[in-house]
């Protein structure tokens, strides 16, 4: 049985890769964005410069996601390989001042000899900038559904201090979760992160503090009620089961990690280890019955996810055909006073699940929308301005060569 909980945010089944796929992460000035090219490098793109520097080379280990410190001008990346008998993680770290990488040493678990195929990694800063989390997996594991015999990655974390490696022998941090959501499972605190374990009967979430101990987190009878109408065991309303549910974002506040969707807002207190169910407020009610009008009128046209730029008054918003082998999408600017909308991008999506295909700024001048040409299957990091123009549109790889146009 997949986690109920995340296919209930994401509207369709878990059947089509485990993996973040690629996506860019903004910088903190909001003007310039790290992301990784198909051919494994990791670059970074600066729109005052209109210029791109390699932080990372081309070669067999394909980052999938890089973190950037809170602290200091540095970038994280991982190389990782796994195999049935043994693991081997070497964390990179590249400076934003002269654009050069150091790297940890090697670290390996279990039989040093043994085969290792390489793997993809994503990386998580922790907020206090003493710990780095490694996620890694293979890139073609594609189950079915969730289940727990399903080897879903191996994680590790990296010591700033110490410059260390080791394993996490504990509850696994809540990676597919936060994914949907697009936020990481780290506590603001630095003090331990949000664990899930899936099992054939249901999703377990904790606390999980760095020292080992694991505290459960108890679930109201209001989320528990959401979990069973998610699964099937209890009948869902016509609207809700013909309309998907846009992807959230997670934002953090001290230990309490929100997301809002069409059935309410999610709170889970890592302090109080509760996960409770919160009504909307009533802007958000209109927003989310907007999107499930036009879904409707629109069939069978889904948004998947909204992205706002600062103020309000528009947005982007992402839309595909759920089911349709070819995964069409298409970005929308959206005048969200007038509810008038065009379409602005057209192309297709990775056939990969659980992905955000816009990222906005910190400032929220700017949102990212990532999507694939569907002719050459080069995938295009576009960067939108409020009035819905191109800024600019970057190569981020395919089998097609490409540059930048703008």
């Amino acid at each position: 049985m997949a986690c109920p909980l995340i296919l209930f945010l994401c509207g369709c089944v878990l059947t089509s890769g485990c993996g973040p796929a690629p996506q860019p992460v903004w910088n903190k000035d909001s003007r310039s964005f790290f992301y990784t090219h198909t051919d494994g490098s990791v670059l970074q793109y600066d729109l005052d410069k209109s210029a791109t520097r390699v932080l990372l080379k081309p070669g067999l280990y394909r980052p999938r996601q890089v973190a950037l410190s809170p602290k200091l001008a540095f970038v994280a990346f991982a190389q990782s390989a796994f195999g049935p008998e043994g693991r081997a993680v070497q964390m990179g770290l590249a400076s934003l001042l002269d654009g050069k990488t150091n790297w940890s040493n090697l670290e390996e678990w279990g039989d040093a000899k043994g085969q290792r195929q390489v793997s993809t990694s994503s990386c998580y800063w922790c907020p206090t900038g003493r710990r780095i989390l490694i996620w890694y997996q293979h890139a073609l594991d594609s189950p079915g559904t969730l289940e727990s015999a399903t080897l879903y990655g191996h994680f590790a974390v990296y010591d700033v201090n110490s410059r260390k490696l080791s394993e996490l022998t504990t509850a696994p941090p809540a990676m597919l979760f936060c994914q949907a959501i697009n936020v990481s499972p780290l506590c603001p605190d630095g003090s331990g992160y949000l664990a899930m374990k899936l099992n054939n009967e249901k999703s377990t979430f904790s606390f999980v503090s760095w020292d080992g101990w694991e505290y459960p987190m108890t679930v109201t009878e209001e989320v528990e009620a959401l979990l069973k109408s998610a699964t099937g065991s209890e009948p869902r309303d016509a609207t809700t089961t013909r309309t998907g549910c846009p992807l959230p974002q997670g934002v953090w506040t001290e230990h309490v990690l929100k997301f809002s969707a069409c059935f309410g807002s999610i709170a889970m207190n890592l302090k109080d280890r509760r996960i409770t169910l919160e009504p909307l407020t009533a802007s958000q009610k209109q927003e989310f019955d907007q999107i499930a009008a036009a879904d409707i009128a629109d069939a069978p046209w889904t948004t998947l996810q909204v992205a706002t730029f600062h103020g309000g008054a528009y947005s982007l918003h992402c839309r595909t055909i759920m089911g349709d082998a070819e995964c069409p999408a298409r970005v929308e600017f959206v005048d969200n006073k007038v509810q008038r909308r065009r379409v602005l991008l057209e192309g297709t999506l990775p056939q990969i699940l659980l992905v955000h295909h816009l990222m906005p700024a910190p400032d929220g001048q700017l949102i990212l929308a990532s999507l694939r040409e569907a002719r050459t299957k080069t995938s295009w990091i576009h960067v939108v301005q409020p009035d819905g123009k191109v800024l600019v549109k970057v190569d981020a790889g395919s089998a097609a060569s490409g540059g930048l146009s703008r």
